[in-house]
């Protein structure tokens, strides 16, 4: 009976075999055959792990088997990291998680099955660790399985601990028994089943259980069709028992063990004795000689029906194989990027779908086993060598996304971009690229790059600072000025705050000032700061700026941003300030100028009389004393309306070429005769001449000297330089200077310095810091420098001195020497002399005193009266001699106007000119406009003899 049985399975046997290796005609896999890929956690016991033949096994792969069972599903497991399990599910690379909590974070990535287990979670620790919940984990650090329910609940969570991770349970509790961390977060049955398993008496659970959670299938999002069929197969195989034999079999082990029928007849047979031991031995020998013979029977059968379903099997594999390649090739043509799979080894195309056949030009058969090198340009970075350099680094496992020049069948070159990745296929390792044709990208990039360009190089150009910022107020973009003016480069500022590189501030009231940005967005308007703005530049360089914002809007005038464009007017404000405090003493000057003039009439009137009376008194006498006295006071208000007539519009200085060091030297001689300060000079050799007035540069001199003087009571040292200052092109507006030569004078004492407070009001008329001062001497110097067309400034430390700096302008000319003055012969006492004043008092005394020397003299009040009354007495018996003529008349024609019609009508005529603004052009080169000589208000009765008796003469 036994050979016939034998006989039976070995013919089954070999028709299966035949049919499996396809020597038999099959009939083929059932339609509809489901194929399914279940991914897993490789070290995951016991719901899933890797055995040590590196098989599958654990509770979730029977339960996926028993269901595919029941479904009719074709199965493959592949089992990694928990981590990379689930990215593979996300990505496609698996279609079923075997095995994965469910949580409302995870269900916004996840659909679930209907659970096939319910597990919780512990807190495990070290023993004596005073760790005894989850509560008591903060500000410490807990390990957990990298992607795991645990991890996600930590973070979620968002307690201050610090989470370490490490890639499956087993490596968590050997870190924990380490110490690399404080506790940790794992399931707890399988923490329990890890501690026995690996001995690590030295950890426990503590706390209750947590994160209790439904075990389930996971497929991805919206996946319902599968989720469906999953959820049959486990109804299914509850319904069957298949699920509580699975449960028993990983899980039983924790349950109470039950007495089972053999343990019972152990022990009868111990206590039955000998006979009955006999008796069962005959019975046993016969039951089991019926079993082998049945079991053999069953065996045979079993094996005839595993043949058939083998067979089954088969057909239905090879049925899904190919239903896999129709969809393969589905979807490998169905992308728009072009497809290649290159052999590992040899960079070989070894596959490549139709969008690649299309992009490149060439046929399937054409491109199969063309090497790496043949797609690209072989220009530049797109040579064969490069690329396969690259090549070989991407089929080691390192994966890159590239851009270089491909070449078509035809030979054109275009842009593509490139991803490559290793793929291991069943029977070869693959590099997979996938390409996508960017030439219009690379186009509009370059556009783009030269659009930039463009606007770099404006930026660049552009004289003003320019920062942009986004609509957070953040900085975008700076241009070379602005990294200039701020003290930020480009890098440091990008993505800072406005507020922090654009620092601004009030120079007044030194509060910072709103932020131009805010102000922009907040209304939308394009804004300019307001005056005495100052920005503050990272070194704390303090600047003086003038700024205007304005929205950037895109093409739906959307504000997108704000531009700020500012620039440097420090040196502007300083130059206003300067031009403000010039025409404050032309204001000055204007008024000055009258008062002068009037005063110069009424001391004419006091000084002429006082001389004439003088005259008249015994040199012994007392009145002579008086009258001596007050010629004296005369001619200290003499001194004093020369200073005011400094402002006036008379004051112009009359220009020679003149030597600075003579002037200096010879001012520095006269005021320091008999002082304690002693003079050091520094002249340059090859010093230019310069275009001065002398005598004005000279009370400039004497001005500065005696300040010096009065600084150092105690005596001291006052240096004197001289030097030339040539104006760069660089340096154009850095003074407030108009020519490009100059000569720089400066003096320097060794006095208490000014306070910084005062500094700037030195050169105010009137304004003065001492006792017995008028406040007219450093106001006089400014208005003489300035009228010279130079600059002067002032430099001062408290403690350590005081400089004045002056610039004049330089000559091109060479210095002629001044001729030798020849001696005036003195006045005869006789003749005829016309005066004209609109000051009947001036016109009083001065008849006085030319009656007193013996003249005759004629009085008119105007220039008209002065022309008709010379031109009257001319040619007849009694003509006019000489003809002192006021130059300035109010209402009425004035002294050099009617010189002009006199010499005119007669060129032979003695004109004196007589005028109380002193500096002015006419009186000082009075022979220039016809005058023979000019007399200057106030003067004494010497001063008018000399005059008039020289025009007599000449």
């Amino acid at each position: 009976m036994l050979g016939f049985y034998f006989r039976i399975c070995v013919v089954r046997l070999v028709v299966g075999v035949m049919c499996v290796v396809g020597l038999l005609p099959g009939t083929g896999w059932a339609e509809g055959t489901t194929y399914l890929i279940f991914g897993g956690d490789n070290s995951y016991p016991p719901y899933e792990y890797l055995d040590g033949q590196g098989t599958p096994t654990g509770f979730d792969v029977d339960i996926t088997r028993a269901v595919a069972r029941e479904m009719g599903i074709l199965t493959s497991l592949r089992l990694m990291p928990w981590h990379e399990a689930r990215s593979a599910l996300q990505v496609g690379e698996v279609d079923v998680l075997m095995g994965m909590f469910r949580s409302p974070e995870r269900l916004r990535h996840f659909s679930f099955s209907t659970p096939h287990n319910v597990a919780s979670y512990a807190v495990f620790v070290t023993e004596g660790s005073p760790i005894g919940d989850l509560d008591d984990t903060r500000d410490r650090r807990v390990i957990v399985q990298k992607g795991d329910i645990g991890h996600d609940y930590l973070i979620q969570r968002g307690e201050p601990v610090e989470i370490v991770v490490r890639e499956n349970m087993h490596e968590v509790l050997k870190a924990l028994a380490a110490g690399e961390g404080d506790a940790a977060l794992v399931s707890r049955l399988q923490g329990l089943m890890i501690i026995k398993d690996e001995g690590l008496d030295a950890i426990r659970a503590v706390g209750p259980p947590i994160l209790q959670r439904a075990f389930c299938f996971a497929v991805r999002k919206g996946d319902e069709r599968l989720l469906s069929l999953l959820n049959e197969g486990l109804s299914a195989i509850k319904a069957s028992g298949q699920y509580d034999e699975i449960h028993a079999k990983w899980f039983g082990a924790y349950r109470p063990k039950e007495f089972n029928g053999k343990e019972l007849l152990i022990h009868m047979a111990m206590v039955g004795g000998p006979l009955v031991a006999v008796a069962l031995l005959f019975l046993l020998w016969s039951w089991a000689l019926k079993r082998k013979v049945a079991r053999r029977t069953e065996e045979l059968s079993m094996a005839n029906d595993i043949l058939s379903r083998q067979i089954d099997e088969r057909l239905q594999a090879e049925r899904a194989f190919r239903e896999s390649e129709r969809r393969y090739r589905e979807i490998f043509n169905t992308p728009n990027d072009a497809i290649i799979l290159h052999d590992a080894e040899t960079g070989a195309v070894v596959d490549i779908n139709k969008p690649g056949l299309a992009m490149l030009g060439y046929g399937r058969d054409e491109i199969l086993g063309a090497g790496f090198e043949t797609l690209l340009s072989g220009e530049g970075d797109s040579t064969g060598d490069k690329a396969m350099v690259l090549f070989r680094q991407v089929a080691l496992g390192d994966p890159r996304v590239v851009q270089w020049q491909g070449r078509r069948k035809d030979g054109t070159a275009f842009w593509v971009e490139v991803s490559l990745k290793v793929a291991h296929l069943t029977d070869q390792a693959c590099v997979v690229s996938v390409g996508r044709d960017i030439s219009a990208r690379k186009e509009a990039e370059e556009k783009l790059s030269e659009e930039k360009e463009r606007l770099a190089v404006t930026l660049r150009s552009i004289g003003d600072g320019v920062i942009t910022s986004d609509v957070s107020g953040h900085v975008v973009l700076m241009n070379k000025v602005a990294e200039k003016l701020t003290g930020w480069t480009q890098n440091e500022a990008v993505g800072r705050p406005m507020a922090e590189v654009f620092r601004i501030i009030n120079e007044k009231t030194r509060k910072p000032c709103e932020n131009p940005v805010d102000k922009v967005l907040s209304t939308g308007n394009i804004i300019t700061l307001a005056n005495h703005t100052a920005l503050i530049a990272k070194d704390g360089t303090e600047r003086s700026i003038a700024d205007s914002g304005a929205p950037i809007m895109d093409r739906t005038s959307t504000i997108v941003g704000v531009v700020l464009v500012f620039r440097d007017v420090t040196d502007e404000n300083r130059m206003e300030e300067e031009l403000l405090k010039v025409r404050k003493l032309e204001s000055v000057g204007v008024l000055a100028g009258g008062i002068a003039h009037d005063f110069n009439n009424i001391l004419t009137a006091v000084l002429g009389g006082v001389s004439l009376a003088r005259t008249r008194c015994q040199e012994t006498s007392e009145t002579h004393r008086l009258l001596t006295d007050v010629l004296k006071a005369c001619d200290r208000a003499k001194d004093l309306t020369q200073q005011l007539l400094t402002f006036s519009k008379g004051g112009a200085p009359v220009i020679r070429v003149a030597s600075v060091v003579d002037v200096v030297r010879e001012s520095a001689g006269f005021v320091l005769r008999g002082s304690r300060v002693r003079c050091e000079t520094h002249f340059a050799e090859d010093l230019w001449p310069a275009e001065i007035d002398a005598g004005q540069i000279s009370q400039v001199a004497q001005n500065l000297i005696l300040n010096a003087v009065q600084a150092m009571p105690r005596g001291g040292v006052i240096t004197i330089a001289a030097e030339n200052h040539p104006i760069k092109t660089d340096q154009v507006g850095l003074l407030p200077l108009k020519g490009d030569r100059y000569v720089k004078l400066t003096f320097c004492d060794e006095g208490p310095g000014i306070p910084e407070e005062i500094r700037d009001r030195v050169f105010d008329p009137f304004f003065t810091t001492k006792k017995t001062g008028s406040g007219l001497g450093l106001a006089t110097t400014h208005s003489i420098v300035y009228k010279h067309d130079g600059h002067i400034e002032v430099a001062s430390t408290p403690g350590r001195g005081t400089c004045f700096t002056l610039y004049l302008p330089a000559s091109e000319e060479a210095l002629i020497e001044p001729l030798e003055a020849q001696p005036r012969p003195q006045a005869m006492g006789r003749g005829r002399i016309l005066v004209m004043d609109d000051e009947e008092m001036v016109r009083e005394v001065v008849e006085g005193l030319l009656v007193s020397m013996g003249y005759e003299v004629l009085l008119t009040a105007s220039g008209e009266e002065a022309v008709a009354v010379y031109r009257e007495r001319h040619g007849g018996p009694e003509p006019v001699d000489v003809v002192i003529t006021d130059l300035t008349v109010a209402g009425a024609m004035g002294g050099l106007e009617a010189a002009g019609i006199i010499l005119q009508w007669d060129p032979d005529a003695r004109v004196v000119v007589s005028s109380g603004y002193s500096n002015d052009p006419v009186m000082a080169d009075y022979m220039a406009h016809g005058f023979c000589a000019a007399i200057v208000k106030p003067y004494t009765h010497a001063d008018l003899m000399a005059v008039v008796s020289g025009a007599m003469e000449g």
